[in-house]
């Protein structure tokens, strides 16, 4: 019984030194192509989200110029009006974390007398996220 004992654990086989390099080394080379991937991949839902809070502005704005709303200014309308003022729930939610001004963050409207009006998107949170965009920029 002994003997066969001595013989099962004898004959226990594993993984060599260099297949495990192997592996660890197929794994690394498959974690330095996925990872730039990934980010790259974060950075546009990133700005995905900004262009869809400009595009929500522009449409904010519409409705307030619609309904008559005239702001401080004439021709634009800031993010704290168009909050304060019921044409957007809240403040739209930054993703990365920070906040947008509600003061620097407007509307630039320019009223046509024939054919569609003009609004260009500012969205600022201390740095330009971007400036003077239309929705045809931001829907590209």
């Amino acid at each position: 019984m002994v003997n066969k004992l001595r013989k099962i654990f004898k004959n226990e086989k594993g993984f060599t030194l260099v297949e495990l390099l192997a592996v660890i080394v197929i794994l690394g080379i498959i974690a330095a192509i996925a990872v730039p991937s990934i980010a790259g991949i974060i950075d546009n839902t990133k700005q995905d989200a900004h262009e869809a809070n400009g595009i929500a502005m522009i449409e904010a704005s519409r409705l307030a110029l619609a309904s008559g709303y005239e702001g401080a200014t004439a021709d634009e309308y800031t993010l704290g009006e168009l909050v304060n003022n019921g044409f957007l729930e809240s403040v739209p939610s930054h993703p990365d974390g920070g906040s947008y001004s509600e003061s620097n963050s407007k509307v630039e409207i320019t009223v046509q007398a024939s054919g569609p009006d003009s609004f260009e998107v500012t969205l600022n949170d201390g740095s330009d996220i971007f400036t003077d965009k239309t929705v045809n920029d931001l829907q590209q």
